[in-house]
């Protein structure tokens, strides 16, 4: 099993439940006997969750969610269904069973590839494209199948792991990260589908940089240059050829005074200001030193 893969999964659900009530907890421990595995727990914390727009599958997350994901590589068979109810036995345990009721935790199963064996051995019914419930005991399972899911912007955080190139550069170009800078992880994603030997853009900067090379014209320039840190910006550096595209201000918009002055030259700063403008301010600051 590539856990890998797994944590990446679950890094991404964190970001995209972030700002929708939930949160994510990773390969957390559901046993006695300590085993960590690919179970990612989805716990609502807000009293109004917001599942407008959620992507194909998540419609009906309730309080308590657990989801195990397979990879391309991986099979979503009986097995891993009987482990994901498992799961649910010892996750009911640990919140407590009047606490955790069995209406209030729900069951995913998320894999790349279409689990034919599963699917034609249970009474299944499709909900929507690439999403299927089956009945397996008392437990009602949700299985999400990557490969078939509608390539649409709601999707495009489950489009990251559907091993497919072109679905990934769609993830890429119209995924939007909710927390803090999410590069690092997916350059890692980037490099885990390198490693298995599909071509995939540079890194998560490059492929901004290309994507806004190829949409100058039709993107707005504040959402351009919010892809570009302060440094950036005024250097002209790498990014020289899309900031000569914006007129100075532009450039400058919403960059701190420090910012703006940050590698300029003691009499660059000072140019254009009168002499007496100098004097006062210089004045200012003996006064302040004394």
């Amino acid at each position: 099993m590539n856990i890998n893969w797994h944590r990446l999964f679950g890094l991404l659900l964190m970001d995209y439940l972030s700002d929708r009530g939930f949160s994510v907890e990773l390969e957390k421990d559901l046993s006695q006997k300590r085993q960590f595995l690919d179970v990612v727990i989805i716990k609502q914390e807000d009293k109004e969750a917001n599942l407008l727009g959620i992507c194909d599958g998540f419609d009906n997350l309730a309080e308590y969610n657990l989801l195990s994901y397979k990879s391309k590589r991986e099979a979503l068979n009986f097995w891993a269904i009987e482990e994901l109810i498992g799961h649910y036995v010892n996750y009911r345990k640990v919140v407590g069973r009047r606490k955790g009721k069995e209406e209030d935790i729900r069951l995913y199963a998320v894999s790349t590839r279409y689990p034919v064996r599963l699917l034609s051995g249970v009474n299944t019914k499709k909900v929507v494209q690439g999403v299927y419930e089956v009945q397996i005991l008392s437990c009602k399972i949700r299985i999400i199948v990557l490969s078939r899911l509608p390539l649409a912007q709601r999707n495009a955080v489950l489009a990251f792991f559907s091993f497919d190139a072109e679905s990934v550069r769609f993830a890429l170009a119209n995924y939007k990260w909710h927390m803090d800078d999410g590069s690092t992880v997916i350059n890692q994603l980037l490099e885990k589908y390198s490693l298995e030997g599909i071509a995939m853009p540079y890194t998560m900067e490059q492929f901004q940089k290309d994507y806004i090379k190829a949409h100058i014209g039709v993107l707005d320039p504040e959402e351009i240059l919010s892809k570009f840190k302060a440094e950036e910006r005024l250097k002209g550096l790498r990014a020289e050829e899309v900031l000569s595209k914006f007129k100075a201000e532009e450039r400058l918009k919403g960059l701190r005074a420090e910012e703006r002055l940050k590698g300029l030259r003691a009499d660059e700063r000072l140019k254009g200001l009168k002499a007496e403008e100098i004097e006062f301010y210089l004045e200012k600051l003996k006064k302040g030193k004394n």
